[in-house]
């Protein structure tokens, strides 16, 4: 550290660089990380996992998909000709997966006050796991 005292008027550059800062900062840093190194050691949770069979995992229950469309109604996406079979279908559905979830599906024009007989219908199966779907990409 080159100062000189006195009242010479000199241009002279000092070229020397205080890193005394530098270090007193760096030595900061140096027990923070310490520290916090030392406290992410007692953070950890030993953690002992279930052993699971692959026969006991839960499957995603089976899902229905009844679309109207162009006064038409489908059953994932095949269209049905005699809405009247409808219930029997619903019904053995609900026989072979006690677990099912029916999806309604309002396409087009077609209002969901529309589709109340068919809900009505859902209702009397038994199908107690019901949506109703609607479509976000539609700009209003």
């Amino acid at each position: 550290m080159a100062a000189k005292v006195g009242g010479d008027n000199d241009d002279e550059v000092i070229g020397d660089i205080n890193v005394v800062p530098l270090v007193d900062i760096m030595l900061v840093l140096v027990i923070i990380l310490m520290v916090t190194a030392e406290f992410t050691k007692y953070r950890t949770v030993p953690v002992q996992l279930p052993k699971v069979n692959a026969s006991t995992m839960k499957r995603e229950p089976h899902k229905i998909a009844l679309t109207f469309k162009d006064q038409k109604l489908f059953w994932n996406d095949k269209e049905i000709k005699d809405v009247s079979t409808l219930p029997a279908r619903l019904s053995a559905a609900k026989k072979a997966q006690p677990e099912v979830a029916v999806i309604l599906r309002a396409e087009g024009k077609t209002m969901y006050q529309d589709m109340l007989p068919v809900l009505d219908e859902v209702k009397l199966a038994g199908i107690s796991k019901v949506g109703l779907a609607v479509d976000s990409n539609k700009k209003r």
